[in-house]
């Protein structure tokens, strides 16, 4: 698994997908929730058999929800996400974890006297 995962996470620092980290960053030093992020929106296919192989739905489920699903700008690959890989309807999942997302969040505190 941790070879599949570093062979992952190279292809997409060969791709210059870590641009904003130092040029001889290790996996180790990105994290879980950053790969998957980076591989869910950023990698092919296969890439995302790996993440499905690698760890366990819910982890994917959850990072996937929080940090791309109310990302206007990946509306169609979180349509496809969804509908292929999760198995969910996509505005469901934006109803039920609206609390995820991170507009809501920053209008509530901006709201507080």
């Amino acid at each position: 698994m941790e070879k599949k995962i570093a062979r992952l996470f190279e292809n997409l620092k060969s791709q210059n997908l870590f641009w904003s980290y130092a040029k001889d960053i290790q996996v180790a030093d990105v994290g879980t929730d950053i790969l998957v992020e980076t591989a869910l929106k950023y990698g092919d296919v296969n890439d995302i058999h790996v993440l499905f192989e690698c760890y366990d739905y819910q982890r994917l489920y959850d990072i996937w929800v929080k940090r791309v699903v109310f990302d206007r700008r990946f509306d169609k690959l979180n349509f496809y996400l969804a509908s292929v890989f999760f198995e969910v309807d996509l505005n469901a999942v934006r109803s039920e974890r609206a609390d995820d997302d991170r507009r809501n969040k920053l209008e509530r505190l901006a709201s507080r006297d």
